[in-house]
C-alpha cells in the first residue's frame, strides 16, 4: 500500500472517528455541519471539542444545557441565515435557559407543529410555560412528555412535571408522582423533591421520615454515587435541620 493510500484511509478513519464521538456526547447540530463540510472539519472538532477529553476539562454539556456552543446572538443570526429545525431548536433552547420565556415558547411551538412528539421541545416549551406562570398549560405538555419518556432527562422531566402539578392546585398528585419516581430511582434529589412537597402537602413528620430514608440510601450507595449526591445529602440533612428548628419554635415552652 502507497504513503498516499495509507493516509486517505486513516484520514477516512479519524473523520469517521470524530462523528461517532459527536453522536455519543450528543454534540450539537453545528458541530455535525463543521465535521462533514468544512475542509478540515475533523481536526477542528478534535481540538475544540476531543481534546479536553486529555486535558480532563469538561466535555460538551448534554442538551439543553448552554454553557457549550455559540452566544445568543450568533445562534439568532444562524437561525435566521438557516431556519433548519436543528437551528430553531437550538434557539429555543438557549432563550429558555436565559429566561426569555416569550421568544422561545413560540420556537418550541413551531417545532411541535412539525414534530409533536420531539420531546426536547416539549420539555423546552413546558419549562417556558412554566416561567410564564402558566402551569396548567405546562401539565398538559408534561404530560405528553411523560407519556412518550416518563425517564426523560434523568427523570428532570417529571420533576419539572411535579412542580407543575403543585403549582396547578394539585399536591396530591405531585405527591403521587414523586412517590412514584423514588420507588424505581435510587437518587437522593428525587427523595429530597418528595420530602420538599410533603413538607408543603403532608407536615414535617412526612418530609422527616422521607429524608432520613434518603439519608440512610445514601450511605448504601457506591461511592462514585455517593460523590455525585453529596449536594443532596447536604441539602437533606440541612432540611431536617430546619424542620428540626421549626417544631422547636412551635413547642409551647414549658413554665
Amino acid at each position: 500500500m502507497s504513503g498516499n493510500a495509507l493516509f486517505y484511509y486513516l484520514a477516512i478513519a479519524f473523520h469517521v472517528w470524530m462523528i461517532i464521538d459527536a453522536v455519543r456526547r450528543r454534540a450539537q447540530f453545528y458541530w455535525f455541519l463543521i465535521i462533514v463540510f468544512l475542509p478540515f472539519g475533523s481536526v477542528i472538532y478534535f481540538f475544540m471539542v476531543k481534546m479536553r477529553d486529555y486535558r480532563g476539562a469538561p466535555a460538551l454539556a448534554p442538551k439543553p444545557q448552554a454553557a457549550a456552543g455559540p452566544a445568543l446572538p450568533e445562534l439568532r443570526q444562524l437561525a435566521l441565515d438557516i431556519p433548519s429545525f436543528h437551528n430553531k431548536l437550538n434557539l429555543a433552547d438557549a432563550l429558555e435557559q436565559r429566561e426569555e420565556y416569550v421568544e422561545a415558547e413560540p420556537l418550541y411551538r413551531q417545532i411541535l407543529a412539525r414534530e409533536p412528539e420531539n420531546k426536547q421541545a416539549l420539555h423546552g416549551l413546558a419549562r417556558c410555560l412554566l416561567g410564564l406562570s402558566r402551569p396548567a398549560e405546562a401539565c398538559e405538555k408534561l404530560a405528553e412528555l411523560m407519556q412518550l419518556d416518563a425517564a426523560y432527562r434523568d427523570y428532570s422531566a417529571a420533576l419539572d412535571y411535579a412542580e407543575a402539578l403543585w403549582q396547578s392546585n394539585q399536591g396530591q398528585d405531585a405527591v403521587d408522582l414523586l412517590r412514584g419516581l423514588v420507588r424505581v430511582s435510587s437518587r437522593v434529589n428525587h427523595r429530597v423533591a418528595l420530602a420538599h412537597y410533603l413538607s408543603l402537602h403532608s407536615g414535617a413528620d412526612a418530609a422527616r421520615e422521607e429524608l432520613e430514608a434518603a439519608l440512610r440510601e445514601y450511605q448504601d450507595l457506591p461511592a462514585f454515587a455517593q460523590k455525585r449526591d453529596r449536594k443532596w445529602a447536604d441539602r437533606a440533612q440541612k432540611m431536617l435541620r430546619e424542620l428540626g428548628s421549626a417544631a422547636r419554635a412551635k413547642a409551647p415552652s414549658s413554665g
